[in-house]
């Protein structure tokens, strides 16, 4: 069998088998493959199925399908190259969605936002007393935690997150409050 027809075989095959093929199957990869074998392997299937290379196939359909296929090699790669976002492709794939189309982006974003409270802040002026009261938070400031989580609930009252970090952030500060000496006529001798 000649290269032509080999070539032919390959593309009309995968292109039947695309719908089925996540971006791991597509570049040949094993999905716990290491982050440096994701570029070798792009490159030789890039090499292979090049629109280049589909000009000594005569017939227009089996070269749409090689391009087809080229496209969604490149597409593959552009999720697998970057260590989050092959995590984020990663998590897609354990529920079943094989690409990353937009509703699965959005999935995505919204599992992000979901989990990561730096985003929870949907609002540009409930963002900066957010932002202000993770940093007061970080640095046990509790009391203007609390202050700062509140102000952004005024823009956005139904704001979960919001609400549970005022949660913690009030019981830290009723415990550090507990622990604080309470008489302010207390003299200190130095």
């Amino acid at each position: 069998m000649d290269a032509t027809t080999r070539l032919r075989i390959e593309i009309e095959t995968l292109h039947d088998l695309l719908p089925d093929l996540d971006y791991y199957k597509i570049l040949q990869l094993d999905p716990s493959c290491e982050q440096s074998a994701i570029g070798e392997q792009y490159r030789d299937e890039s090499r292979r199925l090049h629109p280049d290379r589909m000009r000594m196939i005569e017939d227009e359909d089996i070269r749409r399908r090689g391009n087809e296929l080229y496209q969604f090699v490149n597409e593959a790669y552009r999720y697998l190259k970057e260590p989050e976002e092959r995590a984020r492709y990663d998590q897609l794939l354990s529920t079943g969605i094989i690409r990353m189309t937009d509703d699965a982006k959005a999935g995505a974003q919204a599992d992000k936002r979901s989990n990561d409270p730096e985003a929870a802040a949907t609002n540009a002026k409930s963002e900066k007393y957010w932002k202000m009261a993770l940093r007061d938070m970080k640095d046990k400031s509790w009391k203007s935690a609390v202050m700062n989580i509140k102000f952004a609930l005024t823009f956005e009252p139904g704001n979960d997150v919001f609400k549970e970090h005022l949660v913690i952030a009030e019981e830290a500060f009723k415990e550090e409050d507990a622990k604080r000496e309470k008489n302010p006529y207390k003299l200190r001798i130095m």
